[in-house]
C-alpha cells in the first residue's frame, strides 16, 4: 500500500523525470538557478511570487478548482472538489492532475493548495473575504431560510446567489437583510458574508463546470471560385510588403517621432494616404516591420534601419515571412492605434502605448484555436471566448479586442480571410511550433507554392492605362510607385496620371527608368501620351528645390575653403550651396566642435543671424527598435528541462553542501524549525528556535512555535549552525 503524501515535497519526489521536466517547463522560474534538491525546489514552488505567477496561466477549469479549494477546508476530498464546482469527479480529473503536476496543489485523497494561493485568493469566485465574525455553515442556512419565510422574493436571492459579494441598494428590503445579518456592513457597502453567500449557492462555489474549451464558431467558409481565397491570401501577402517598401520614402520624408516614441497621427494618416491603402493596414504592416527591426528613430525622425538594406535584398517570400513571424510574435496591436489609452494619452503607432503583456502568447492562442476549426468563418465574439477559457484572467473587454485585432490584422497579412485561416495562415499556425530558421523556412515556402509565377511583362493602353496579366515579377514593382491601382484580381490594372508621376518623382524616382522599364516589358510600343505624359511632368518637376539640412554654416569664401580642406571636417560633409554657404546634416553643436578643432572659432547664433541664440543641442538621441522576437511571456528555461531535472535528481542525492536559501527553502518545505541566527546591527548574532513560512524576494518570514506572529528577516542576516 502506497503511504500517503505529507507534502509538497513529498508529491514532487514521487514524480518521474517526465513529469518534473513538464513542472520546469510550465513554470520555468523555479529552475534559474537549479534548486539543490527536491525540498528547495517545493518551497520555490510555494513561494509566493511564483504561485502568483503559476495563477495567470490556469485555464478556466483549473482556476475554477483553485477557488474552490481556496474556499474549501484545507485536507478537502476531491468528490468534495467535484460538487463545489458542480461537477462529477471524473471530469475534474485531468484539470486536477494538471494542477498537481504544476506544483499548486498535493495529495491524493485529501487535497492541500498551497499556501499562498489559499491565503492569497481573497475572493474567490466572488465570495467576500472570510471574516471572524461570519457566521458557521448553520448559521448561514437559518438566516437564508429565514429570509425566505420573511418574504425575499426568489428571483432575488438567485440573483445574490451567482453576483459578487458586493450589494448596491439602501431600501427596506436592505435595511431587513442587514438587521438580520443576512447582509454585513462594510465601508465598502453591504456585504454578503462567505457563509451565507456559499448557502445561497447550495453549498457549491461555481454553478456550473466547463472542461472542454470552446471552439471558434460562425458561418461555414465559402468558396465560390476555387483556389479564390489563396489567390487572395497571395495577393494580400504581396500587399503588404508594397506597403513596407514604401519606407524607402523615409530618406526624403521621414515622419516625426513623438515626445514619448511614435509616429504623430496625423503622419499615419499622410503615409497610408499615399500609400493607397487604409490608416489600419499601413500601421499593421509598419509595426510589424518596426518589431522586426527594420525601422527606427534618431529622437527626431524615423528611418530605415542597417537590417532593412539586407532584408530588401531577399526574396519576396523570404521577406514576407519575416514579416509574418515579427507580427505572430509581437507585442503590439496596431488595431488600437488611435484610441485612448487609461490615462487619457492618444496611443500612437510604434510606442510603447500599443504594447500589450501577454498579447504575443494570447494571438499564438488564437491562431491556434483558428487552425483546430477549419472551415469556420469565426467572428470575433466567438474567439473571444475561445480565449476567455484558456486565459480567464484576463479582463473581457481586453480578450475582445486582441480577438479582433488577430482578424484583422492578420487579413491584412494574408493569414485570415473573413474570419478562417488561410492556406498561409495554416502555415503560420504550425510555424509557431518552430524555431525561427524552421519558420521562416516552412512560410516561404508556404507563399513560393501558393503563389502563381510571376509576370514579367505589361500590357500598355492608349488610355494611360496598363495591365499586368498576373503577379508582377520585382522587376515590374517600381511600376506600382508611379501609377495609381485601378483594380486587383487575377490581373493588376494600373492608370498613369499626372498626380501619380509627380508624386514618385518627388521621392525621387528617374523618369528614364521608368520609360526604359516600359519600353522593355511592354508587349507593344509605349503610347506617344504617356510618353508626352512622363516628359512634360519631369519638365515641371523641380523648378523648386528642397533640400534638408540640420545646420548651416556662413562665413567668408576663403574661410569656407579652410574649412573643407581640413581633415576634421570630413565628417561633417559640408555642401557648398554658395560661396559663403555651407550645409551639413550634422547637428549644430557637432559642428561647432569640428570648427574648432580645425583651428577656426565659430560663432554660435539665431534662426535670425545674431549671435546669442537658443542653446543648441550637441548630441542625437538613438531609440531603439524593439524587434521583440522571443515566444514566450515571462521566464525563460535557461538550461534543457532534461538537464535541469539531472541536476535536481544530482542535488538530492546529497552531492554538494546545502546554502543558507537551500536549507530554509528545505525547512519550509517539510514544516521543520530550525535554530535561526539572525545578525543583528551592532555584527551580534541572536540565535531563536523559529518555524520559516516562506521566503520570497530575499526576506525570510517565520514564527516561533505555538505563537501566531510572524516575523520577518532578511536572508543575509541570517546564519544556521
Amino acid at each position: 500500500m502506497t503511504a500517503a503524501i505529507r507534502s509538497l515535497a513529498d508529491s514532487l519526489r514521487r514524480f518521474g523525470d517526465d513529469r518534473l521536466e513538464a513542472l520546469l517547463v510550465a513554470r520555468p522560474d523555479l529552475a534559474s538557478p537549479v534548486p539543490h534538491g527536491i525540498g528547495p525546489l517545493a518551497a520555490r514552488a510555494a513561494g509566493p511570487t511564483s504561485a502568483r505567477r503559476a495563477l495567470q496561466a490556469l485555464t478556466l477549469p483549473e482556476l475554477h478548482l483553485v477557488e474552490a479549494l481556496a474556499v474549501l477546508e484545507d485536507g478537502a476530498s476531491p468528490g468534495a472538489l467535484a460538487a463545489a464546482v458542480s461537477a462529477e469527479p471524473a471530469a475534474i480529473g485531468p484539470a486536477l492532475e494538471r494542477l498537481t503536476t504544476l506544483a499548486l496543489l498535493w495529495g491524493e485523497d485529501a487535497l492541500h493548495l498551497v499556501r499562498p494561493l489559499r491565503e492569497g485568493l481573497r475572493s474567490p469566485a466572488g465570495l467576500a473575504p472570510a471574516d471572524p465574525s461570519d457566521p458557521d455553515s448553520e448559521q448561514a442556512q437559518a438566516l437564508l431560510d429565514r429570509a425566505r419565510a420573511d418574504g425575499v422574493p426568489a428571483p432575488v436571492l438567485d440573483a445574490l446567489a451567482w453576483g459578487p459579494a458586493e450589494v448596491t441598494g439602501d431600501g427596506a428590503l436592505a435595511r431587513t437583510l442587514e438587521a438580520s445579518g443576512f447582509l454585513r456592513r462594510e465601508e465598502s457597502g453591504l456585504v454578503i458574508p462567505r457563509a451565507v453567500h456559499l448557502a445561497l449557492r447550495g453549498g457549491r462555489v461555481r454553478r456550473a463546470f466547463s472542461p472542454l474549451q470552446p471552439a471558434p464558431e460562425g458561418p461555414e467558409v465559402t468558396e465560390r471560385i476555387p483556389g479564390s481565397r489563396a489567390a487572395q491570401a497571395v495577393e494580400r501577402a504581396f500587399e503588404a510588403l508594397r506597403l513596407l517598401g514604401t519606407v524607402r520614402g523615409f530618406d526624403e520624408d521621414p515622419p516625426g517621432v513623438l515626445r514619448r516614441g511614435g509616429i504623430p497621427q496625423r503622419d499615419l494618416r499622410r503615409l497610408a494616404e499615399r500609400a493607397g491603402t487604409t490608416v489600419l493596414a499601413y500601421a499593421t504592416v509598419l509595426q510589424s516591420g518596426w518589431q522586426a527591426g527594420l525601422l527606427g528613430h534618431d529622437g527626431q525622425e524615423w528611418q530605415a534601419t542597417r537590417d532593412w538594406d539586407a532584408f530588401r535584398e531577399r526574396a519576396a517570400e523570404q521577406r514576407w515571412a519575416e514579416l509574418v513571424l515579427a507580427w505572430a510574435h509581437g507585442r503590439h496591436l496596431a488595431t488600437i492605434v488611435g484610441t485612448p489609452d487609461p490615462s487619457g494619452a492618444t496611443r500612437s503607432l510604434l510606442s510603447d502605448l500599443t504594447r500589450r503583456d501577454g498579447a504575443r502568447t494570447r494571438r499564438g492562442s488564437a491562431l491556434r484555436a483558428l487552425r483546430a476549426a477549419p472551415g469556420v468563418a469565426a467572428t470575433a465574439e466567438s474567439l473571444a471566448a475561445n480565449l476567455a477559457w484558456a486565459f480567464p484572467l484576463v479582463p473581457a473587454a481586453i480578450l475582445q479586442e486582441e480577438a479582433e485585432a488577430v482578424l484583422a490584422e492578420g487579413e491584412v497579412l494574408g493569414v485570415i480571410d473573413d474570419g478562417a485561416l488561410t492556406v498561409l495562415g495554416d502555415a503560420l499556425a504550425l510555424a509557431l511550433d518552430d524555431d525561427v530558421t524552421a519558420a521562416d523556412a516552412r512560410l516561404a515556402a508556404a507563399l513560393h507554392e501558393a503563389s502563381p509565377p510571376p509576370v514579367d511583362e505589361i500590357l500598355l493602353d492608349a488610355d494611360l492605362t496598363a495591365v499586368i496579366p498576373g503577379r508582377p515579377s520585382e522587376r515590374l514593382l517600381p511600376l506600382l510607385d508611379w501609377a495609381t491601382t485601378v483594380s486587383r484580381g487575377g490581373a493588376l490594372t494600373l492608370r498613369f496620371e499626372a498626380a501619380s508621376l509627380r508624386r514618385a518623382l518627388a521621392a525621387g524616382r528617374d523618369p528614364e527608368d521608368l520609360l526604359a522599364l516600359l519600353t522593355a516589358t511592354s508587349r507593344t510600343p509605349v503610347p506617344q501620351a504617356l510618353e508626352y505624359l512622363v516628359r512634360d511632368e519631369q519638365r515641371r518637376h523641380g523648378r523648386v528645390c528642397v533640400s534638408r539640412a540640420s545646420t548651416v554654416l556662413t562665413a567668408p569664401a576663403e574661410v569656407l575653403d579652410l574649412l573643407q580642406a581640413a581633415p576634421e571636417a570630413a565628417a561633417l560633409t559640408l555642401h557648398r550651396i554658395a560661396p559663403t554657404v555651407a550645409v551639413t546634416l550634422s547637428d549644430a553643436g557637432f559642428a561647432l566642435q569640428v570648427a574648432r578643432k580645425a583651428g577656426l572659432s565659430p560663432a554660435a547664433v539665431g534662426p535670425d543671424g545674431r549671435a546669442g541664440g537658443p542653446e543648441l543641442t550637441h548630441a542625437l538621441t538613438v531609440g531603439g527598435v524593439d524587434t521583440d522576437l522571443v515566444t514566450v511571456d515571462g521566464p525563460e528555461l535557461r538550461l534543457p528541462a532534461a538537464e535541469a531535472v539531472a541536476r535536481l535528481r544530482a542535488a538530492e542525492d546529497g552531492e554538494g553542501d546545502l546554502s543558507v536559501t537551500d536549507r530554509l527553502l528545505e525547512a519550509i518545505s517539510q514544516g521543520a524549525e530550525l535554530d535561526l541566527g539572525i545578525v543583528d546591527g551592532r555584527g551580534g548574532v541572536v540565535v531563536r528556535r523559529a518555524l520559516p513560512v516562506s521566503l520570497d524576494g530575499g526576506r525570510l518570514r517565520a514564527r516561533e512555535p505555538g505563537k501566531p506572529e510572524e516575523f520577518t528577516v532578511l536572508v543575509h542576516r541570517v546564519t544556521l549552525g
